[in-house]
């Protein structure tokens, strides 16, 4: 799918639209590391072609975050731009909903399995912003700042 492929929504093309993804302090210290998105393994009995699939949000729900978790932010065409596919895998995003995206990676062939459900990801077209929930600790954001601020030089904030 190509960047133009996104179709428009009012004023606001798709692809514009903000993602936010939350993610586990170590989940997120593995993705700046190794530069791999972990998907959620396919559910039992699901295509064979699946790798996996991964939930976006279009913004932070309630104060559901845990105090250890770490929210990366994007836009749709960054996400799109950011996924880097393995040849034989293709890439699918879309909105069953409103409110989440869907990120999905299936293999061209079919009696391939996946050894590892994640895929590779150009970092800084990726992460946009990075927030970290007010009730973690003054420690964690410190920590959280620093790292990204020396790899990828993006905002970090509470929420």
């Amino acid at each position: 799918m190509k960047q133009s492929d996104w179709p428009a929504r009012g004023d606001v093309r798709c692809g514009d639209l903000t993602v936010v993804r939350e993610l586990p302090f170590v989940e997120f210290i593995e993705l700046l590391e190794f530069s791999h998105l972990r998907f959620d393994p396919p559910a039992q009995g699901a295509a064979s072609a699946l790798v996996g699939t991964q939930e976006w949000r279009r913004r932070i729900e309630g104060d559901c975050a845990q105090p250890e978790s770490v929210y990366v932010c994007t836009t749709l065409d960054a996400l799109h731009d950011a996924v880097l596919a393995p040849e034989d895998a293709e890439l699918k995003i879309d909105m069953p909903c409103q409110s989440r995206v869907r990120l999905r990676t299936l293999f061209q062939q079919r009696d391939r399995a996946a050894s590892t459900p994640c895929v590779r990801v150009d970092l800084q077209a990726l992460i946009r912003r990075v927030l970290v929930p007010a009730s973690a600790p003054a420690h964690l954001f410190e920590l959280v700042r620093h790292v990204v601020m020396t790899r990828l030089w993006v905002e970090v904030a509470r929420v």
